[in-house]
């Protein structure tokens, strides 16, 4: 299955740089690779925080594909967690 980054709108900007975002992204694969993507932060949230990571400018091929499987490691949202 391939996973694509959705894109926000174009003026949305993201808060990272491409120099921060692999400490964001760091921070994203600690937590997400324990049962933090359990906890009481719902599957929408994260997939949300991964998503603004993706939005910033500049992030190397190396950063995306990291992105790119954190979505990956993402279940989709149960229907109880869209409303979250």
């Amino acid at each position: 299955m391939k996973t694509t980054i959705k894109r926000g709108p174009p003026d949305r900007e993201s808060p990272y740089t491409p120099l921060t975002a692999g400490d964001a992204i760091s921070h994203l694969e600690r937590i997400l690779s324990h049962d933090g993507v359990d906890s009481l932060f719902s599957r929408t949230y994260w997939r949300a925080r991964v998503q603004q990571v993706s939005a910033t400018q500049g992030l190397t091929p190396q950063q995306q594909a990291r992105l790119v499987k954190l979505l990956e490691s993402l279940h989709p949202p149960v229907p109880s967690e869209e409303a979250c």
